[in-house]
């Protein structure tokens, strides 16, 4: 889309339509003899502005500044034909050359109309037919005619009227006037009948979305397309002098007719898009399902075919509508766009909508951002969902995980300590029978009984390290480590940087999510050699990785067990991540990040 002008462009252009305009009325009132000479100084200087300044206003906005841009170097071309109203034969023959090669300006114009440019091959072929025509069959005979057709569009001239300036022979040749002058007019009738066909024809078949803009545009060229067409004709008849001067009126009062239409086919485009963003900004996006969005979108852009299509990645590169449907993107020509949406340089959806949107880049800029709000929104809802169900799950995971670890205290102290305390309870109760018999004999066995105390406090801690290591607590993380890859059948290397110690939450989680990965390792990764843990720190996050060079797995088609489980719900509960990485005949990588706090303990 071309971008507007610079402000001094404009007022430069703006300045040369003001002289464009004095000049005209100069040349006009020097030139005309009749007794309407104000009527027709006004009505040609409102032939020369109209278009001037309507060029101008389309000029100045984007969306159309390629077709402003196109009807302003138009206009000055008609400024220069309308010179054909002065009586210096001069001025006079430019003017009416000029005058020929307007009219391909105007071809152009309406059938590039809105965009400024020739879409369709059919709309190139016509002006390109036009362009030869004129430059084959009009332009030449200015070198050999002895003067030009009268009435005409441009000049009020009849009779009397200045002779050619370009005229290159003595006399003109009689072939001209013979076959030249009628083919001409001849094939320029025809070409004008099928601009002014196809015209129709787009009118037809335009969507309401862009029939709202061309409508006025269309049926003006439409109709002066057709007069001068009647009128070229009627010239080479008998037609009443009048007749024709009327007509040929009527085409030069069609240019700022013409150009007013092309401002009512833009400012009614300019309120239809004003409206939509309107519309669409009252919509809410919080909570609209994918039907309810394109519905909404349909409804703003005034496009009951609009699709809301959805890419499918993971290498399918194919587009989705909203019940899973691979759908194809429009073919050139179809009238319909497919505008993607995209978010950090991905493509997330598409809009299919109506082509004449093409360079409206802020409305369609608005739909997509309206578009990208509600899908995001839709995400954060889902990921939220998501996220609940993770922690019930994980709630529900560690309440039968703290189930199962009382069950086992329970069955430890029931099988062990509590025996041994039972035993030891029933010896006391013996010796002191014994003492009321026999004092040395009931202390000896008191003090026999020692050991079996020392047996029993040996049960509790070796209990107590179960639920809490005591070089956990004692000693840190990586020392904690060490002292469990002893009890490993692999050998296992620990590898740090440092001693650091970490608030006791994360070092519990850490620890025994490196003891679950290791165990792990030890039972499942069959022909496994060796097991290395890394504890290192990047980037303000402790990271963990337990690895060994086992067969590995498919992560993908696994579920993993609940020790797996374990370890991502020990890891998140202090506000960390739990990755595993690994394929058939890779080994198995494990690793956990946990963020840290900002003050650290000092190294022990």
């Amino acid at each position: 889309m071309r971008p507007p002008p610079s402000p001094a462009i404009l007022a430069t252009a703006a300045v040369a339509g003001i002289a464009a305009c004095v000049v005209t009325a100069i040349v006009t009132a020097s030139g005309v003899t009749s007794d309407t000479v104000g009527l027709e100084v006004a009505a040609r200087v409102a032939m020369v502005g109209i278009p001037i300044a309507v060029g101008l206003y389309a000029w100045r906005r984007r969306a159309s500044a390629r077709f402003g841009r196109n009807l302003t170097l138009v206009s000055f071309a008609w400024f220069v034909a309308y010179l054909s109203a002065s009586d210096d034969s001069l001025v006079y023959s430019v003017g009416r050359v000029a005058g020929w090669i307007a009219e391909v300006g105007l071809v152009y114009l309406v059938l590039s109309f809105p965009s400024g440019r020739l879409r369709d091959p059919i709309d190139r072929i016509l002006v390109a037919v036009s362009v030869a025509m004129v430059a084959v069959l009009w332009l030449p005979t200015a070198l050999l005619t002895d003067g030009y057709p009268v009435p005409a569009p441009f000049t009020s001239c009849t009779e009397n009227c200045p002779g050619n300036a370009f005229q290159v022979t003595a006399s003109e040749p009689g072939f001209v006037e013979a076959w030249e002058r009628p083919l001409r007019e001849v094939v320029t009738i025809v070409v004008f009948l099928m601009v002014a066909g196809r015209l129709a024809l787009r009118i037809r078949r335009a969507s309401p979305l862009l029939r709202r803009t061309l409508a006025p545009v269309l049926v003006v060229a439409v109709a002066r397309l057709l007069v001068f067409v009647v009128a070229l004709a009627a010239r080479n008849g008998d037609a009443a002098t009048d007749l024709m001067v009327a007509a040929m009126w009527m085409l030069g009062a069609a240019i700022p007719l013409m150009a007013l239409a092309f401002l009512v086919g833009l400012l009614r485009w300019r309120l239809f898009v004003g409206a939509a963003l309107e519309r669409l900004s009252a919509r809410g996006t919080s909570h609209a399902s994918p039907g309810e969005l394109r519905r909404a979108l349909a409804d703003a852009f005034d496009d009951p075919e609009l699709q809301m299509l959805y890419w499918l990645p993971d290498g399918a590169g194919a587009w989705l509508d909203a019940d899973g449907r691979t759908v194809a993107p429009p073919r050139p020509g179809a009238g319909r766009l497919l505008t993607e949406i995209r978010e950090d340089g991905r493509r997330v959806a598409a809009l299919v909508h109506d082509e004449a949107l093409r360079d409206e880049r802020a409305f369609i800029e608005a739909g997509a951002g309206f578009a990208l709000t509600t899908l995001e929104n839709q995400r954060l809802e889902a990921r939220t969902a998501a996220l609940l169900r993770e922690v019930d799950e994980s709630r529900a995971r560690i309440a039968a995980s703290a189930d199962e670890e009382r069950r086992r205290i329970e069955r430890d102290l029931h099988d062990g300590a509590q025996q041994r305390l039972v035993a030891l309870r029933i010896r006391i109760g013996l010796a002191a029978e014994l003492l009321a018999e026999d004092r040395m004999r009931g202390a000896e066995m008191l003090a026999g009984l020692g050991p079996d105390v020392e047996a029993a406090l040996d049960e509790v801690r070796a209990l107590a390290r179960g639920v809490y290591p005591a070089p956990l607590a004692d000693r840190g993380l990586v020392e904690a480590l060490r002292a469990a890859v002893t009890q490993c059948p692999l050998p296992v290397a620990v590898i740090a940087e440092h001693g650091r110690r970490y608030p006791p939450t994360i070092e519990s989680a850490s620890y025994f999510c490196c003891l679950e990965a290791m165990q792990n390792a030890a039972k499942h990764a069959t022909g496994a050699t060796r097991v290395t843990i890394t504890v290192a720190e990047a980037d303000g996050d402790l990271r963990l990785e337990v690895a060994d060079d086992g067969p590995g797995f498919d992560v993908r088609s696994t579920n993993g067990g609940a020790g797996l489980l374990n370890m991502r719900d020990r890891a998140r509960a202090v506000g960390g991540e739990l990755t595993i990485d690994s394929q058939p005949g890779g080994g198995t990588r494990v690793v956990a990040t946990i963020p840290l706090p900002a003050e650290q303990p000092a190294p022990a």
